[in-house]
Order: C-alpha cells, then sequence, then structure tokens
C-alpha cells in the first residue's frame, strides 16, 4: 500500500484575535504521532488574557452588529470565498487530521475533501430560510427575525477535528454570529488552518477568533458571562463540567456528548451480514465515531455464531499507519486513549467476560488491537471509544429492548432482523436520537434528517435545520392589534 509523506513542518499554533494572529505563550507538552509514539512538534495554549481579547473581540464584533447586520445575503459571498480557501487546502487539512486522531487518510480526505462544499450547502439553506419573513397577520406589518445570541464558543472534539470545525464554523457564520473556536488541544493543527481560511476569505475582524488550549482555557471560555452561547461535541465528563458552567449564566448549549450505542440482532437476522455491517461501524475512524455501535445484543440461539462472525471481520481488517491509503484501522489519537481502552478491556476481563483479541498491530505507536468482550451481563460505566465492542445475550425482544435502553444511551442505536418492518418497530422504541436498521452508514439517511440527543448523549440535537436554528434566536417586531379587549 502507499503512504503519504509526512509533513516537514506544522502550522505554528497561535491564536487569533481580532484579525490577527500572535504567539500561544504557553507550552503545553508535546504532540505525537499516534503510528509510531514519536513526538512531532511542542504544542502550545493561549494565554487567560489572550482567551479575554478574543471573548472581547467576537462579543463587541456582536455588538457592533457589522456582520449580522449584512444579512445572509452580505454574508454569502464571504463564506463562499472560505468555501474555495477550504478546497484548496484539503489535502493539507486531511494529512494533518490523519497524524492528530489516527483516523486513516482514506477518511480524512473524504472529511477534508467535502469541507467547501458544507460551507456551501449551509449557504444555500441559510439563503432559503432568510434573515425575516412576514406573517400573516390580517394586513398589518409583522415580521418574524432570526437574531444570533451574541459572542458563541465552538468548541471541537479530537477524532474528527476538521470536520467538526468547518460545520460549526460554517453553521454559525451563516447564521450572523461572532465566534471564538477552541480545537482539542490532541488535534489543534487543522482548525488553524480553518482560522487563517476565515482570515483570507476577508471575514471582518473580530468575527472569528481562536484560542488554544486545554481544561483552564475551556473553563474560562465557557463561563465568561460575554458568551452567549456554546456548541461543543466531545466527552460527556466534559459535557456536564460545560452545563454547570454555563447554567449560571443561562448560556444557550448544544452540547454532543458520548454513548454506548446498542445494536440489536433479532433472531431472524443474517448473522454474517449483520457482523459485517456492525464490525464496519465499530471500526470507523479507528473505532473512534461518536454514533459507532459499542454494545452488541444478540439473541441467544444467535450468539455462538455471531461472535465467530464478528472474530472473522476484525481478523481480516488491515491494521497500520493512518498515512498508509490501504489502511483501515490505525491507531487511537493518544496515549492516554489506548490506556483507557486497556483499562477497560482489563475491567471487562475481571468482570468475567470472554476476550477475543483480533488481528495483529504494530508494536510501535497507539495500537489497540480490535477486541470483543463477550458475557451474559455487560457493565461498561464510561463511553467505549475506540475498537473494543461488547456482546451479549437476549431472550426475545422486549429483553433486548431493556438491555439497548439501560446505562449510558441516547445518541444511536442499531437494530438487524430479516422482517424489516418488526426491525423498525424495535428500532422505535430505543431511546436514541437516530436508529438505523441493517446500516452503520456514517452519512445522515435522508436530506431533511434531524436527530436529538437522548437520555446522557447530550442537549439539542443535529440535521441541517438543526444546527442551523442553534445559532440564533426569532423575535417578533410588527404593529399590534387595534382595539384589543386586553
Amino acid at each position: 500500500m502507499s503512504a503519504t509523506e509526512m509533513p516537514r513542518a506544522f502550522p505554528e499554533l497561535n491564536t487569533l484575535i481580532q484579525g490577527r494572529f500572535e504567539p500561544s505563550p504557553h507550552s503545553a507538552g508535546q504532540l505525537f504521532e499516534p503510528n509510531s509514539g514519536q513526538p512531532l512538534a511542542e504544542n502550545r495554549g493561549s494565554s487567560l488574557e489572550q482567551l479575554d481579547r478574543a471573548v472581547g473581540a467576537a462579543h463587541a464584533a456582536h455588538e457592533s452588529g457589522e456582520w449580522r447586520g449584512l444579512g445572509i445575503a452580505g454574508r454569502a459571498p464571504l463564506l463562499r470565498a472560505l468555501a474555495a480557501r477550504l478546497d484548496e487546502l484539503g489535502e493539507q487539512i486531511a494529512v494533518l487530521d490523519a497524524v492528530n486522531s489516527g483516523v486513516p487518510i482514506s477518511v480524512t480526505r473524504l472529511f477534508a475533501g467535502s469541507a467547501g462544499d458544507t460551507v456551501r450547502d449551509v449557504v444555500e439553506r441559510a439563503l432559503a430560510l432568510g434573515d425575516s419573513r412576514a406573517l400573516a397577520a390580517d394586513g398589518r406589518d409583522v415580521r418574524l427575525n432570526r437574531v444570533p445570541w451574541g459572542a458563541t464558543a465552538l468548541i471541537m472534539p479530537w477524532n474528527a477535528p476538521s470536520a467538526m470545525a468547518v460545520k460549526k464554523l460554517g453553521y454559525a457564520l451563516a447564521a450572523g454570529a461572532t465566534v471564538v473556536m477552541k480545537p482539542s488541544p490532541a488535534s489543534p493543527w487543522s482548525t488553524v488552518l480553518i482560522a487563517q481560511a476565515a482570515v483570507a476569505a476577508g471575514i471582518p475582524a473580530g468575527v472569528v477568533n481562536l484560542v488554544l488550549g486545554g481544561g483552564e482555557i475551556g473553563s474560562a471560555l465557557v463561563a465568561d458571562p460575554r458568551i452567549r452561547a456554546i456548541s461543543m461535541t466531545g466527552s460527556t465528563p466534559t459535557g456536564r463540567a460545560i452545563a454547570a458552567s454555563a447554567g449560571a449564566n443561562l448560556t444557550r448549549l448544544r452540547l454532543e456528548l458520548g454513548s454506548n450505542n446498542p445494536a440489536i440482532v433479532r433472531a431472524d437476522a443474517n448473522v454474517v451480514e449483520a457482523a459485517r455491517v456492525i464490525a464496519a461501524g465499530a471500526m470507523k475512524l479507528s473505532g473512534q465515531w461518536c454514533e459507532a455501535p459499542r454494545r452488541v445484543i444478540a439473541d441467544r440461539a444467535l450468539l455462538p455464531e455471531l461472535v465467530e462472525a464478528l472474530r472473522a471481520e476484525l481478523a481480516a481488517l488491515r491494521i497500520g499507519s493512518s498515512l498508509d491509503d490501504g489502511t483501515q484501522l490505525g491507531p487511537v489519537a493518544f496515549r492516554e486513549r489506548l490506556i483507557q481502552l486497556e483499562g477497560q478491556r482489563d475491567a471487562l476481563e475481571a468482570q468475567g467476560a470472554v476476550i477475543h483479541r483480533e488481528g495483529a498491530v504494530p508494536d510501535e505507536g497507539w495500537f489497540f488491537q480490535p477486541s470483543i468482550a463477550v458475557a451474559e451481563e455487560i457493565d461498561v460505566e464510561l463511553e467505549i471509544f475506540g475498537p473494543l465492542l461488547t456482546v451479549q445475550p437476549s431472550d426475545g425482544d422486549a429483553h433486548a429492548l431493556a438491555l439497548a435502553n439501560a446505562g449510558h444511551v441516547g445518541l444511536a442505536g442499531y437494530v438487524f432482523g430479516g422482517d424489516e418492518q418488526a426491525a423498525l418497530q424495535m428500532g422505535a422504541g430505543l431511546i436514541a436520537g437516530e436508529v438505523k436498521v441493517n446500516g452503520s452508514s456514517v452519512l445522515d439517511m435522508a436530506a431533511d434528517s434531524a436527530q436529538s440527543f437522548f437520555g446522557l448523549s447530550g442537549l439539542g440535537g443535529h440535521g441541517d435545520a438543526d444546527v442551523l436554528d442553534f445559532f440564533s434566536g426569532t423575535q417578533i417586531v410588527g404593529t399590534d392589534r387595534p382595539g384589543m379587549p386586553l
């Protein structure tokens, strides 16, 4: 298989405030290459003083009304210019994401290659929606206006850094919001390039700001009363901390968090096909996909055959460097992630689960051997986020649903069965915002798809209309009804 060359230099990890990049003064340790475990470059973090100025710049830009005052018709050309810049950066972003996250470059190229189109699509959606529309009011002038909340924090995850940054940024800017972006300290490079693209596209100074760092910077950002909305994708513990901090300011929240997504295999399922689809979904993004099937709940009669079929699928994976074109499963993103996964697997084994380790992984780097934990009962407190599947038996549909709806759930679910209508009916009983029957694709199932975050999986939802709606509120302005009795 061919391999992409490691970059000789990486983007400077600078802070963006009021349209100007400046050095980030704090050392934040090292950024490592997950395929080898070797250090690549020094990580950098913004200061609290820089954070204060970045939030101040976003707040002032909102208060001035310059960006929102353009209307979507005025913002559209600048957003299309941003899209064109992202087109030019596609390969560079793909390589940096593969290096930062361990996700195979064949996947990061798909994400990075579609970044420009993501922005163009939201422009068309926002133009169709408009900034304002007249309401039926017996001939009086009454209008519904869409008004951005104010300075907005965009907090990105490490597993799909550029895809999440582009989507959050594109939708926020289309809605007229001003932003402070903060990428994960584990994967900052592509977000820096996206911020550079925003400046180069001519988006006014102060509308897009960028800070870097870990928990201290993140905590101060979400607690700042000038931040009026927060869109964050990440872990449930971090989401809870953000919600607690933002509560004092009644800040609007959109939190896409974790979930141990169940995959029910009914008694009438095609076992071989179910195993193929489940394994494919579980291993996407090197197992680091928030909606991946994680807990397999199989009809007891099918369980032995299903486990063997899953083992065969995992054993056949091409495991290797995230920069190799033919790699299907790369390393996990950083050493702490590997340690936590190994600890979860060990805990399951200590609870009595039979562990199947499949495939050969390189000796160097942060590779986790794809594993299956099989037990009568599965007890996992935290979200599993990597190439580790659990499998347990069920005795009938009602039992399967009860097992599937227990614990840390709410984001996604899966049902496999020969009777499609029965599988769809079962899927409707899952506590999950999206349920796929006989499939495990990453993409939405319909153009108008909308998915709420149920249970512990977050607040808000996603779907293009949902995301655009989040960044603004609605205001009614008009001539009041004459002669009303009250």
